[in-house]
Parts: C-alpha cells; structure tokens; sequence
C-alpha cells in the first residue's frame, strides 16, 4: 500500500465537483424570479435560459495557482475560448457566452475582459483582428461577434474555498428571502450541489431510464432527446422538492457559558444581584445567555432590513420584560423575583407570538432578556450606576 505515483483521477473529480459547484450559485436564484432554468453538460459545462428568451452558454475553468495568469492565448487554447466560440456557433450566436474561472488575468486579458463587460467595439475589433484565427473563426467580424457575446468573470474562489462562500453569498441570502429557519445553510447548499451533480451525470434514479419507456413512440429520436434534456434540466421545483426533503431541526440544544470561571462581574450579575435574585439564578442567567447567543448567531440574517428574526424577537421579548416590571415595580425595594417569575412564564415561543417552525427553546428567550440586561435595556430593579465599582466586562 504505497501512494501511487499518478493521481490525476482525484483531481479531475475535484475540478468536476468545483463546476457543479459554480453552477449551484444560479440555483439559488431562482426564487428571484428572472432565470427560468439551468440545463447541465449540454454544448457546454451549462446553458442559463432567462425569462425574456435569452440563452447563456458558460464554461467553467479552474486553474491552480500555480498555473500562473491566464494570458489572452491561454484563454483561447486551455481555457476553452476556442471550443466556447465553435458552441456559441452551433447554437446560432445566442445572447451570451461565459467563461467563469477563479484564475487570474494578465493586463491584456484584463482589457479583453473589461471591453467585454462594456460592449467596446472599438476595443474587441483590435482584438477580433489579433485573436480571430486562435478563436477558429472564419473572419474579423465573426470573431468581433462572438467577443460581443462573451463576458469573463474571473474572480470565482478556489476550489478550497468556494463552499464556504457559496453558503454565505447566495444559500443565507435565498433562506433570508424565503423566511426559512428550519433548516441549516449547509444542508441546503449540499442538496442544491447535489441536484446540479444527477442532473450533469444525467443519472436521476427518481425518473424512469430512456430505454425502459414503455409507450409507443420510445424509441423516437425526438423522445429519447427530450428525456435526455429533462434529466439535465433543473428548474425551481426541482431545487425546492429537493429542498423540502430535508428533515427540519427540532429545538435547538442549549450551550454552556463558554468560560464559567471568569471572576469578572458582568452588568449581567451586576443588576440581577441587584434586584435580588441570588447566586445560583446568576449562574443560569450566565449559562442561558451563552444559549441564546448561539442561536443569535445562527439565525441572524445575512442581508439588513430583509426581516430579521433577531430583531423581532428582541423587540418582542422587550415588550414582555417592559409589561413583567411595570407588574412587579416598586420605589423602595428590588423586585427582580418577581419580575422574573412573571417573564419566565410569559417568555414562550407561542406567547410571545414567534414565528412557527423555529427551533426555538423558551429558555433562548429568556437568554435573549439576559442579553438585554447586559446592554442595559432590561432591569431588575430602580436603576444604578453599574460602573461604579469596578471594571465591567461587556
């Protein structure tokens, strides 16, 4: 059992897997409303179709770093400009071609590319006359029309960090839209991947095989093509019966206080000593709290004013400590029992009105008032001067 001198197999997996991975960015658009479909391994590496009639041919590229910079030929020969562009002919000029890479441009690609962006003729003629022969074209003028059509994305990351910000950049963003908390970005991100590696594959066991249709006309050129298609085909129902099928989270688990040894006293203990709740209270406040920044930090939404979870929880849980010490105040004396009594039976998921289908434990709200308290917008008893005997941390 020694390492094999040759492993290219294993790289070109990886770089397959990095394709299916770019194509996955689309499909966490749909909900958006303007693509309509990706279709997979079909004259390219995928063809995007827009409401509107537009058609998008892209071929994806990875190139390791030690590769060095794309320059204008390289483009042309390994990274697939010339087979881009004899596609783009055989599918009768559609709107667009792509060529997405995380590999990075030399001066002159870089001005290819940015005339590209911008539809210089000027610009992509010179270049139409330079590069017309590399790009197999029969002429200036057809390669100025291809050039037209293409645009360069070139900042893709690589394949070691394109999962994490694919989950950042579109799978957070498409779950902030749809309002969905029950389940977890990684998940979904390894689903959408997974839809977009059947469909390249052309292997949906969930559709009966071409040759097993047992209708009339199976055999038919145009059936066997148009079932060829649909099992490359994704569209938004796809990704989301995909979607839907994985199992939801139930309530969430509660942490530990991440250093129960600190001897620093926080606002925290500072104003529940304060308003008389006693030191084993203190320790739970400390331990629920850590809980409900957890969850904070799972659930807070990636995208501001996009209906923020967060913010409506602590508007809610603000409101019933509000309610809670109105009940419970007095001048003279502390009355943090009492007003933590009556919150901790008010703070519920349904009482307090959350959202349905969050795994929402009682005791996250109750860590969100201890939050609170430590930003001094809850109190348990006639305000003081937190500060004034000793260093607090915050």
């Amino acid at each position: 059992m020694h390492e094999p001198e040759e492993d290219s197999g294993s790289d070109t997996a990886d770089r397959y897997e990095y394709q299916y991975q770019v194509a996955a960015r689309h499909c966490c658009d749909f909900d958006r409303g303007e693509l309509e479909w990706v279709l997979c391994e079909w004259h390219t590496d995928y063809i995007l179709s827009f409401g509107d009639g537009r058609y998008v041919l892209v071929s994806v590229k990875h190139r390791e770093l030690n590769q060095g910079l794309w320059t204008i030929n390289r483009l042309c020969d390994d990274g697939g400009l010339k087979t881009l562009c004899t596609r783009w002919r055989e599918c009768r000029t559609p709107y667009q071609t792509r060529l997405a890479t995380n590999g990075a441009l030399d001066r002159e690609a870089k001005n290819l590319a940015k005339a590209c962006a911008a539809g210089d003729r000027k610009a992509l003629q010179e270049f139409a006359r330079d590069f017309h022969v590399k790009l197999g074209c029969q002429n200036i003028d057809e390669a100025l029309q291809f050039l037209l059509s293409l645009r360069i994305e070139a900042e893709l990351p690589p394949r070691r960090y394109i999962r994490a910000e694919n989950i950042e950049s579109y799978v957070r963003p498409m779950l902030a839209r749809s309002r969905d908390r029950r389940t977890e970005s990684w998940q979904v991100y390894d689903a959408v991947v997974d839809v977009v590696r059947q469909a390249a594959r052309a292997a949906d066991n969930n559709r009966p095989r071409t040759w097993t249709i047992s209708r009339f006309d199976a055999l038919d050129s145009n059936v066997l093509l148009e079932e060829n298609v649909q099992r490359r085909l994704i569209d938004g129902a796809r990704v989301a019966g995909r979607i839907e099928a994985i199992p939801r989270s139930g309530v969430a688990l509660l942490q530990a206080d991440s250093d129960p040894g600190t001897a620093v006293e926080t606002r925290l203990s500072k104003k529940l000593r304060h308003g008389g709740i006693g030191e084993t209270g203190i320790q739970s406040a400390r331990r629920t709290r850590s809980s409900w920044a957890t969850f904070e930090a799972q659930y807070s939404s990636p995208l501001p004013h996009e209906g923020d979870l967060i913010d409506d929880l602590k508007t809610r849980v603000l409101h019933e400590a509000a309610m809670a010490e109105a009940e419970s105040f007095t001048e003279s004396a502390t009355y943090g029992r009492k007003m933590l009594a009556i919150l901790s039976n008010k703070l519920t998921p349904e009482g307090i009105g959350a959202a349905p289908g969050i795994p929402l434990d009682r005791l996250h709200l109750l860590g969100l008032a201890y939050q609170l308290t430590d930003e001094c917008k809850v109190w348990w008893s006639p305000e003081f001067d937190v500060d004034s005997d000793g260093e607090v941390d915050v």
